[in-house]
Protein backbone atom coordinates (compact mmCIF):
# COMPACT_ATOMS: atom_id res chain seq x y z
CA UNK A 1 0.00 0.00 0.00
CA UNK A 2 1.15 3.50 -0.73
CA UNK A 3 1.26 4.79 2.62
CA UNK A 4 2.57 8.20 2.45
CA UNK A 5 0.47 9.60 -0.40
CA UNK A 6 -1.15 12.78 0.50
CA UNK A 7 -4.58 14.08 -0.34
CA UNK A 8 -3.57 16.05 -3.20
CA UNK A 9 -1.72 13.02 -4.69
CA UNK A 10 -4.99 10.98 -4.35
CA UNK A 11 -7.35 13.85 -6.02
CA UNK A 12 -4.86 13.58 -8.92
CA UNK A 13 -5.13 9.67 -9.15
CA UNK A 14 -8.76 9.82 -9.17
CA UNK A 15 -8.87 12.65 -11.68
CA UNK A 16 -7.34 9.98 -14.31
CA UNK A 17 -8.86 7.38 -13.22
CA UNK A 18 -12.19 9.32 -13.78
CA UNK A 19 -10.86 9.72 -17.03
CA UNK A 20 -9.58 6.30 -17.43
CA UNK A 21 -13.31 5.49 -16.58
CA UNK A 22 -14.18 7.40 -19.38
CA UNK A 23 -12.42 5.93 -21.91
CA UNK A 24 -13.63 2.76 -20.54
CA UNK A 25 -17.48 4.16 -20.93
CA UNK A 26 -16.55 5.45 -24.74
CA UNK A 27 -15.69 1.75 -25.36
CA UNK A 28 -19.15 0.91 -24.28
CA UNK A 29 -20.51 3.31 -26.21
CA UNK A 30 -19.01 2.65 -29.40
CA UNK A 31 -19.63 -0.93 -29.36
CA UNK A 32 -23.54 -0.34 -28.88
CA UNK A 33 -23.48 2.57 -32.09
CA UNK A 34 -21.48 0.05 -34.00
CA UNK A 35 -23.37 -4.04 -33.57
CA UNK A 36 -26.98 -2.13 -32.79
CA UNK A 37 -27.42 -4.18 -29.51
CA UNK A 38 -30.39 -5.86 -28.46
CA UNK A 39 -32.17 -4.45 -25.13
CA UNK A 40 -31.44 -7.43 -23.25
CA UNK A 41 -27.01 -8.19 -24.79
CA UNK A 42 -27.10 -4.15 -24.14
CA UNK A 43 -28.65 -4.21 -20.45
CA UNK A 44 -25.87 -7.18 -19.80
CA UNK A 45 -23.02 -4.80 -20.95
CA UNK A 46 -24.54 -2.31 -19.14
CA UNK A 47 -24.09 -4.47 -16.18
CA UNK A 48 -20.60 -5.26 -16.98
CA UNK A 49 -19.81 -1.92 -17.24
CA UNK A 50 -20.31 -0.78 -13.63
CA UNK A 51 -19.43 -3.78 -12.31
CA UNK A 52 -15.99 -3.56 -13.75
CA UNK A 53 -15.87 0.39 -12.95
CA UNK A 54 -16.88 -0.72 -9.36
CA UNK A 55 -14.48 -3.17 -8.85
CA UNK A 56 -11.43 -0.67 -10.45
CA UNK A 57 -12.61 2.03 -7.78
CA UNK A 58 -12.94 -0.70 -5.08
CA UNK A 59 -9.59 -1.94 -5.62
CA UNK A 60 -8.27 1.39 -6.05
CA UNK A 61 -9.23 3.15 -2.99
CA UNK A 62 -8.06 0.06 -0.88
CA UNK A 63 -4.30 0.65 -2.64
CA UNK A 64 -4.29 4.32 -2.39
CA UNK A 65 -6.60 5.75 0.19
CA UNK A 66 -6.68 2.73 2.83
CA UNK A 67 -10.59 2.32 1.22
CA UNK A 68 -11.40 5.79 2.80
CA UNK A 69 -14.45 7.60 1.03
CA UNK A 70 -14.20 11.12 0.73
CA UNK A 71 -15.81 14.25 -1.17
CA UNK A 72 -12.75 15.13 -2.89
CA UNK A 73 -12.25 11.06 -4.50
CA UNK A 74 -15.85 11.67 -5.73
CA UNK A 75 -14.97 15.43 -7.16
CA UNK A 76 -11.80 13.94 -8.53
CA UNK A 77 -13.56 10.91 -10.54
CA UNK A 78 -16.01 13.44 -11.85
CA UNK A 79 -13.52 16.06 -13.00
CA UNK A 80 -11.36 13.19 -15.11
CA UNK A 81 -14.89 11.69 -16.45
CA UNK A 82 -16.08 15.53 -17.66
CA UNK A 83 -12.36 16.33 -18.82
CA UNK A 84 -12.37 13.15 -21.11
CA UNK A 85 -15.80 14.08 -22.14
CA UNK A 86 -14.89 17.29 -23.03
CA UNK A 87 -11.78 16.54 -25.03
CA UNK A 88 -11.37 13.03 -26.19
CA UNK A 89 -14.67 11.42 -26.12
CA UNK A 90 -15.75 13.64 -29.40
CA UNK A 91 -13.13 12.18 -31.44
CA UNK A 92 -13.21 8.70 -30.04
CA UNK A 93 -17.05 8.69 -31.07
CA UNK A 94 -16.09 10.30 -34.38
CA UNK A 95 -13.51 7.28 -35.20
CA UNK A 96 -16.86 4.95 -34.09
CA UNK A 97 -19.28 6.65 -36.57
CA UNK A 98 -15.88 6.04 -39.23
CA UNK A 99 -15.54 2.90 -38.25
CA UNK A 100 -19.19 1.65 -38.53
CA UNK A 101 -18.99 3.45 -42.20
CA UNK A 102 -16.11 1.02 -43.09
CA UNK A 103 -17.89 -2.07 -41.83
CA UNK A 104 -21.00 -1.52 -43.90
CA UNK A 105 -18.92 -0.71 -46.79
CA UNK A 106 -16.97 -3.51 -46.53
CA UNK A 107 -20.11 -5.55 -45.64
CA UNK A 108 -20.94 -4.86 -48.87
CA UNK A 109 -17.76 -5.36 -50.93
CA UNK A 110 -17.91 -8.69 -49.44
CA UNK A 111 -21.42 -9.56 -50.21
CA UNK A 112 -21.16 -8.47 -54.01
CA UNK A 113 -18.16 -10.36 -54.21
CA UNK A 114 -19.72 -13.58 -52.40
CA UNK A 115 -22.96 -13.54 -54.65
CA UNK A 116 -20.94 -13.30 -57.95
CA UNK A 117 -18.86 -16.11 -56.35
CA UNK A 118 -21.90 -18.11 -55.86
CA UNK A 119 -23.46 -17.16 -59.12
CA UNK A 120 -19.78 -18.16 -61.02
CA UNK A 121 -20.09 -21.62 -59.14
CA UNK A 122 -23.63 -22.34 -59.96
CA UNK A 123 -23.41 -21.37 -63.08
CA UNK A 124 -20.15 -22.90 -63.61
CA UNK A 125 -22.07 -26.66 -62.20
CA UNK A 126 -24.63 -26.15 -64.41
CA UNK A 127 -22.72 -26.39 -67.21
CA UNK A 128 -20.28 -28.97 -66.04
CA UNK A 129 -24.02 -31.25 -65.41
CA UNK A 130 -25.10 -30.90 -68.80
CA UNK A 131 -22.06 -31.57 -70.55
CA UNK A 132 -21.83 -34.83 -68.66
CA UNK A 133 -25.49 -35.37 -70.01
CA UNK A 134 -24.85 -35.47 -73.85
CA UNK A 135 -22.43 -37.78 -73.52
Amino acid sequence: MLTSLGQAATFLLTVGLGFAFGIFYDIFRCLRRIFKLKVLFGAVLDMFFWLAVTAALFFFLLYINFGQLRMFVFLGLLIGFVLHLCTLSPFVLRLASAAKKGLRHFEKYVMIKGNRLAKEVVEHGTKANGKQGAD
